[in-house]
């Protein structure tokens, strides 16, 4: 059997990524060693973002999710049964900049089933009880690269051996594609234990069932209680050595339920029935790199390298927990792998079809690592101020608990909400143009609201830009647009060598009777759209209306590069700088002809 990917895994992470892929055309075999009389049913990660909501929202998805999860739009903290004001809890009610404005709280069961069920509508098999054994690379079989033949051992004791280009490892913090390749996993485990309970629970204390709440506890420290879908609670709290040492003979379920009790008081709680619990281990871990290219000397003597930009080869990336693993106290492990998904996916099928140079694929080291070692750092810091105790990164003249704790939160908060992040300038995907736009390369995309034409019905853009896998070019204009004629004459050339992955949407300030009235006769490029409400749009991309502009948004909601609607001539060159030779060879001018053709194009 061939397939395109390899996919190790079958957990959100594993799952999003071959349905990403999937719909992009790619042919994948998905495994899973667990069968499903074998998965856990409750448990695991159970928040889910606003930016991996935008995220999921440009896959078609966001709106199931919404169904079945708790929408947290508050939060609150109590000490001593009085409600604590100011202490850094309000950003679930600030979220702004985005239509997802809170975090959904959906627990990783129904996770999966979602994405299961999206997997199955676009025909993609999971193969459970399949467990990765071992695989081994041919020599180079074309000009593309390798092969590898990778053997999955069955849960009935039968062999499948599957031809893959590339694997996926999305197999856990104990990956056996990372331990395969050679990668190391960086970090340790710590002495801090967390503990979560799952459970249909009644209580008198305010607000239980409206948003996540912080109760400090004179004994636990902050015990954390989020509301979760279908009626469920999570309570989640260190295990002290303190508390160990009140229950020496062991800490089990009945230990957590009495704990849990005492913690809420002076409100009363009742543990009617528990779904899950568990006890586990805190640590900080993160793989060495992302992506490995073995050789093709045997795996009796294994060599591995490290993706550079040069070579064309086949390789094995890792995302999700197995690069790297949080604590459970936070949460945030499920929505950095779900990043980490996103960002590989179309780079690892457009590398497939021959759209991208295979250095593109560099590029998902260099964005999603840092934004693991942000979050580790973070989660280091969340953990010990939710346990009552400074973290290691302040400075010992810092003691202010308070202070501290203000201060990790509100790095917390932004790392939730996830609006903000943005990918380092790398002049290939993330492009400064010297006479730009005041948006910045390697940032979200704001999902601003733009009114369908005749109707004037809201449409978000992100609606619009669904993720297929292709770049989005968006034209902002202002009526009557005297460059258009200029710029779709070079729109269709452009179209002609880059438009397999490219689509296109038009936003024209103000509202007019006819599209066409409003860019003077010229067709849009694809569907157009009115910037009505104090050119809003405009204003959120920092675009002079005066001026227009152009920005490429990637298939993962970020922006690529902007510039001055009159400079339209620098698309060709944002897209020359990681587009594969096969692509460039679509070009029907010469360089020279191709300055000629720019020259031109200015003359009105």
């Amino acid at each position: 059997m061939y397939v395109d990917v390899l996919i190790c895994g079958a957990g959100p992470v594993g799952l999003i990524f071959a349905y990403q892929l999937k719909r992009m055309g790619i042919t994948v075999y998905l495994a899973e060693k667990a069968r499903e009389t074998d998965r856990v049913n409750y448990g695991g990660a159970g928040a889910i973002s606003p930016r991996t909501m935008e995220l999921l929202d440009q896959l078609g998805l966001a709106d199931r999710f919404i169904q079945h999860g708790f929408v947290c739009k508050s939060s609150s903290i109590f000490r001593g049964g009085q409600r604590v004001s100011e202490c850094g809890w309000e950003y679930a009610s600030e979220i702004g900049d985005t239509a997802f404005d809170f975090v959904l709280n959906l627990r990783q069961m129904h996770t999966e089933r979602m994405f299961r069920t999206a997997l199955e509508a676009v025909g993609q098999q999971v193969h459970e009880g399949s467990r990765l054994v071992d695989f081994s690379v041919t020599d180079p079989v074309d000009k593309n690269g390798s092969l590898y033949t990778v053997i999955l051992e069955n849960w009935d004791g039968s062999t499948t051996l599957v031809n893959a280009r590339y694997i996926v490892g999305a197999d856990g913090g104990s990956s056996t594609v990372r331990k395969l390749a050679g990668i190391k996993f960086l970090g340790d485990s710590t002495p801090m234990e967390w503990v979560r309970l799952d459970a249909v629970v009644t209580t008198n204390m305010p607000d239980s069932r409206a948003g996540p709440v912080s109760i400090l506890s004179s004994n636990l420290g902050n015990v954390l209680w989020t509301p979760m879908d279908h009626g469920r609670t999570r309570i989640a709290f260190r295990c002290t050595p303190q508390l160990r040492q009140r229950h020496h003979r062991g800490v089990g379920l009945a230990e957590i339920k009495f704990e849990a009790i005492q913690a809420l008081k002076p409100f009363d709680l009742t543990i009617r029935s528990v779904d899950w619990w568990a006890i586990d281990s805190v640590g900080h871990r993160l793989a060495e790199h992302y992506f490995a290219s073995p050789s093709t000397t045997p795996r009796s003597a294994p060599s591995y390298d490290v993706l550079t930009a040069d070579k064309k080869t086949s390789g094995i990336f890792i995302a999700g927990d197995a690069a790297h693993t949080y604590s459970s106290g936070t949460a945030l492990g499920m929505d950095v792998g779900i990043q980490d998904a996103t960002n590989l996916s179309w780079k690892l099928a457009g590398v497939i079809k021959g759209w991208f140079d295979y250095k593109i694929l560099v590029t998902y080291e260099s964005e999603r690592r840092p934004a693991a070692v942000k979050v580790i750092k973070l989660d280091e810091s969340m953990t010990s101020v939710l346990s009552g105790e400074v973290p290691k990164a302040y400075p010992g003249t810092q003691t202010d608990p308070t202070q501290i704790f203000l201060e990790v939160l509100n790095g917390y908060a932004q790392a939730t909400v996830g609006l903000h992040h943005r990918y380092e300038v790398d002049g290939l995907l993330n492009q400064i143009n010297d006479e730009t736009c005041e948006i910045m390369p390697g940032q979200r995309a704001p999902d601003v609201s733009v009114c369908k034409p005749g109707t004037l019905d809201r449409v978000r853009l992100y609606t619009i830009m669904q993720n297929t896998g292709k770049f989005w070019i968006v034209t902002f204009v202002r009526p009557p647009p005297s460059v258009m004629e200029r710029y779709t004459h070079y729109l269709a050339e452009f179209h002609e060598r880059w438009g397999a992955f490219c689509d296109y949407a038009t936003i024209i300030t103000g509202q007019a009777s006819s599209v066409g009235d409003a860019l003077a006769g010229h067709e849009p490029l694809g569907k157009a759209y009115f910037d009505v409400d104090k050119r809003s749009a405009f204003e959120r991309y920092g675009i002079d209306p005066q001026a227009g502009g152009i920005v490429v948004v990637r298939p993962d909601g970020v922006v690529g590069f902007a510039c001055l609607l009159d400079r339209f001539h620098e698309l060709e060159r944002y897209f020359a700088a990681f587009c594969s030779s096969t692509a460039k060879r679509g070009l029907k001018r010469s360089p020279e002809d191709h300055q000629t053709l720019w020259s031109n194009l200015y003359i009105s």
